[in-house]
C-alpha cells in the first residue's frame, strides 16, 4: 500500500539510548511522537511504535487543554500511526479532530484521501481531494483527484493527465514529486507500461529507493519475466545480522526460485519468517504471507486464505491482483 504523510519540517535533536527508547530535545512531545511514528515504520526500528504508544497514553488526556495547533499536530501523527497499523476507522476519527482545529487541514485531507482509497471508499476520497482545492496549489489538488479517478475507471486518461502535471512541475519539492511519481508508477504498472513504471520508480538506482518502491520494482521485473535482474540486486545470501523487511525477503525468495538458483538461503529465511507470522496469526502483514504462499511455497489453500484476509482490510489494486494469482493456484 502507498502511504502519504506530509508534515511541516521541524528541528529534531535525537538521542538513541541503549534501551532502544528515543529521547528528543528540545522539541515538544507531539513532534517527538510524530518522529517515533515515522521511524517505527521501518523493520529495524519498529519497536519505536511501542515507545510512541507510551507517549500517546501519557498525553492523551491532556489534549483537550492544549492549543488548537498542538491538538492538530497530535491527532495528525496519531492518524498516521493508526493508518500504518491498518486501524483505518480510528485513523479517520483522528483526522476529524485535526480538521475541527482548523490547522493542518490540507495534511489531514491528503491522508483522508489515501485511507479512503485503501478501503475502497472512492466517493469519500474524491470529496477529500475536492476539499483541498482552496488549500493547496492546483496541481497538488489535481494529483490527488487524478489518483481517485484512476481508480474509478478512468485510468488511461488519469495517467496521461498526471504525466502532463509532472512535466510542468520538475522543480517541485522532493516530497510532492515523490508522491506524484508513486502514483504515476502505480498507474503505469496497472496499464502494463512496465518500462515507464520503472522509470518513475528510478529503478536504475534501486538500492537508494525506499522499501515500498523496491518491492514494486521487483514485482515489475517478475511481470517482465526477468527474475535474474531481481537476483542481481539482492544479496547472494542474507547476512546473519541483516534486517530486511519480510516484504522484500519473500520477493528475494521468489527471485531465487524463478531464476533457478542453486542457492536456497532466501527461501529458507522466508519460510522461517512466514511460519512465525502464521503462528501468531499476524493480521498486519497478511499480504506478505499471501505473497509467499502464492509465489514461493505454492500452497493454494494458504495463499487464498491470507489474500482474502488482505482484501478484507485493504482494497488496493495490487491486493486484488494478488488474490487473483492465489486463486489461480487452485486445481
Amino acid at each position: 500500500m502507498t502511504r502519504v504523510t506530509k508534515r511541516s519540517p521541524f528541528l529534531m535533536v535525537v538521542l538513541v539510548l541503549g534501551s532502544g527508547v528515543v529521547a528528543a530535545a528540545p522539541f515538544s512531545d507531539a513532534k517527538h511522537y510524530a518522529m517515533l511514528v515515522q521511524e517505527g515504520k521501518h523493520e529495524a526500528t519498529h519497536s519505536f511504535h511501542q515507545d510512541a504508544e507510551v507517549i500517546w497514553r501519557r498525553n492523551q488526556s491532556l489534549l483537550v487543554d492544549m492549543e488548537p495547533l498542538q491538538q492538530a499536530q497530535w491527532y495528525l501523527a496519531r492518524a498516521d500511526f493508526l493508518q500504518f497499523e491498518h486501524r483505518f476507522e480510528e485513523a479517520l476519527q483522528a483526522l476529524d479532530k485535526v480538521e475541527k482545529t482548523g490547522f493542518l487541514v490540507s495534511n489531514a485531507l491528503l491522508i483522508r484521501a489515501r485511507i479512503s482509497l485503501t478501503i475502497g471508499a472512492l466517493e469519500d476520497a474524491r470529496m477529500a481531494c475536492q476539499n483541498l482545492r482552496v488549500l493547496v496549489p492546483v496541481d497538488t489538488w489535481a494529483t490527488c483527484l487524478l489518483e481517485v479517478e484512476g481508480r474509478s475507471g478512468e485510468l488511461p486518461q488519469s495517467y496521461q493527465a498526471l504525466k502532463r502535471i509532472a512535466a510542468r512541475n520538475i522543480d517541485m519539492s522532493d516530497e510532492v514529486s515523490a508522491w506524484r511519481f508513486q502514483i504515476l508508477a502505480e498507474q503505469a504498472q496497472l496499464l502494463g507500461y512496465y518500462n515507464e513504471a520503472l522509470q518513475w520508480l528510478d529503478s536504475a538506482n534501486y538500492a537508494a529507493q525506499p522499501v515500498v518502491a523496491q518491492k514494486q520494482i521487483l514485482d515489475i521485473w517478475f511481470k517482465q519475466n526477468r527474475p535474474e535482474v531481481a537476483s542481481d540486486v539482492m544479496p547472494r545470501c542474507p547476512e546473519p545480522d541483516s534486517l530486511f523487511p519480510d516484504s522484500l525477503i519473500v520477493r528475494f525468495a521468489r527471485a531465487e526460485l524463478e531464476s533457478s538458483s542453486q542457492l536456497t538461503c532466501w527461501r529458507s529465511l522466508a519460510s522461517e519468517r512466514i511460519e512465525i507470522r502464521e503462528l501468531r496469526h499476524d493480521r498486519l502483514h497478511t499480504a506478505d504471507i499471501a505473497y509467499y504462499h502464492t509465489y514461493v511455497s505454492g500452497n493454494a489453500k494458504a495463499a487464498v486464505y491470507w489474500a482474502e484476509l488482505t482484501v478484507a482490510v485493504a482494497r488496493e489494486p495490487f491486493d486484488y491482483m494478488l488474490l487473483e494469482a492465489a486463486q489461480e493456484l487452485r486445481p
